[in-house]
């Protein structure tokens, strides 16, 4: 239909005001133009909408019926574009990203809240999956970004940008002979029982990689598939553990320390991972600085 928006306005105003020169008035329009979008909307429908004499303006028995429509028309296009608006300015939506679980547990929280603070009607779905996922969350275009751990080559469809080198240290409890140590070589693993992640963990990859197999000791005593598993574990004295220094910051005030690994030192690096030539959403963008600002401000944490 060869009609506009504006086109509809006029008849609307026009039948409201119940004068074409008032009409006029009100949309800063001069009679003679207004006259002629009134022609072209009815032209487009075919019908005359309004009847006009020289003392009166009223619709016409289509008008009558046109008119609701007409006003349901403006109304839906006004929230369309208030709604388009606030998309543009991250004022509505909803944003999906995957992360890695330990950061979703201990990093995103602190994010997400100083993210709701200014964009309180935003919703945030996270896609919290193991590193095997992440990348594939956000290939398939169900993520706008990932947050991931880098283990593999470069990708040609995902651009990774660094965020975190965060240390694995040695977690015991604080009354095991390993906290009197400032630092614990990998060798004096060897002897104690461990908690460890299974294979599809990113840690445990890492370890076969980059330490050739290590750590250098078959005395596992338990394998778990989650960091949180494992940490509660430690926690309960059932063995040493080998986890990212992010997990400890939060274990403040719990019966634990954290010793540094050396001979190797034993980093991971955090990624964030978006799909090359593609554009974030308002919301995203706004959602990922803030990402990478609580990145910043872990890395800036210390040791501990």
């Amino acid at each position: 239909m060869e009609y506009l928006l504006k086109e509809i306005e006029v008849f609307v105003k026009i039948i409201e005001l119940g004068s074409f020169k008032a009409a006029a008035h009100e949309l800063n329009l001069t009679q003679s133009a207004m006259t002629q979008r009134l022609k072209r909307l009815e032209d487009a429908l075919g019908v005359r909408l309004i009847e006009r004499t020289t003392r009166t303006v009223s619709p016409t028995v289509v008008g009558r019926e046109f008119l609701p429509v007409a006003k349901r028309m403006i109304i839906q296009f006004e929230r369309s574009m208030e709604d388009l608006n606030d998309l543009i300015h991250a004022k509505a939506g909803q944003v999906t990203i995957a992360s890695l679980i330990s950061v979703a547990t201990y990093v995103l929280p602190g994010a997400l809240k100083r993210f709701a603070a200014d964009h309180p009607n935003v919703g945030v779905r996270i896609l919290d999956d193991a590193e095997q996922e992440i990348a594939a969350h956000v290939r398939r275009g169900e993520a706008e970004f990932g947050i991931d751990m880098e283990i593999a080559g470069p990708d040609p469809d995902l651009a990774s940008t660094p965020v975190l080198e965060d240390r694995y240290v040695v977690s015991c409890r604080a009354e095991h002979p390993l906290a009197a140590r400032r630092a614990v070589p990998w060798s004096a693993l060897s002897d104690l029982p461990l908690l460890m992640l299974g294979a599809r963990s990113g840690t445990n990859q890492l370890l076969l990689s980059r330490l050739a197999g290590a750590p250098p000791s078959s005395n596992w005593r338990y394998e778990v598939q989650h960091l949180s598993t494992l940490m509660g574990m430690v926690r309960e004295g059932l063995g040493v553990g080998v986890v990212p220094e992010m997990a400890m910051r939060a274990e403040a005030g719990e019966p634990l320390v954290q010793r540094r690994l050396v001979k190797p030192d034993f980093r991971r690096t955090i990624v964030l991972v978006e799909r090359r030539g593609t554009e974030l959403s308002p919301a995203a963008d706004r959602l990922r600085a803030v990402v990478v600002d609580e990145f910043k401000r872990h890395a800036g944490g210390g040791e501990g």
